[in-house]
């Protein structure tokens, strides 16, 4: 029997990569918002981005305009269907540099980095990228502004199917 939920997906064509190993101490605050041009080391040029941060080590709180903002911490994983402008933070209330200034392009091709914060307790954050080239997607446009997916818990292979704990992050 065929899953419509499957064949929905599977006509969701998206490339993805991870393009920035950032590495903060707290107090520390950034935003962001992923564009094309960080999709280039990729040979791709997304028209629709959807951005992620993925938790190594520590927490940090994202925050998105007229969203709660969410507390993300180590093995999980953010989303950002809309590409929407973000604030990472290590706390509430601090003033947040563009992230753009703070990136060290990698001199052998590597990931770019991110060494920034004022010495506190430690984050490890990697992001990146899902992008397609088309401009819209139904689906994608129904997903939530935040989604916050936990891979600690009942993330695990089976067959060729991932299961993880999707839910929106409000």
């Amino acid at each position: 029997m065929i899953d419509p939920l499957s064949e929905v997906l599977r006509s969701v064509r998206l490339t993805g990569g991870i393009f920035l190993d950032a590495r903060f101490t707290a107090p520390w605050s950034v935003h962001t918002q992923i564009v094309a041009e960080d999709c280039v080391t990729f040979a791709v040029k997304p028209s629709l981005l959807i951005a992620y941060h993925f938790v190594i080590a520590g927490k940090f709180l994202l925050s998105v305009d007229s969203e709660p903002t969410v507390e993300v911490r180590a093995g999980e994983i953010v989303l950002l269907p809309r590409n929407d402008v973000h604030t990472l933070a290590s706390d509430a209330g601090l003033v947040p540099t563009n992230a753009r200034h703070l990136i060290q392009p990698s001199p052998d091709g590597g990931l770019a980095k991110i060494m920034h914060g004022g010495g506190g307790e430690p984050a490890q954050i990697v992001c990146g990228f899902l992008g397609s080239e088309e401009t819209y997607n139904p689906l994608i446009a129904a997903l939530p502004r935040v989604l916050k997916l936990d891979i600690r818990e009942g993330s695990h292979a089976t067959g060729s199917r991932l299961q993880c704990d999707m839910q929106p992050a409000n």
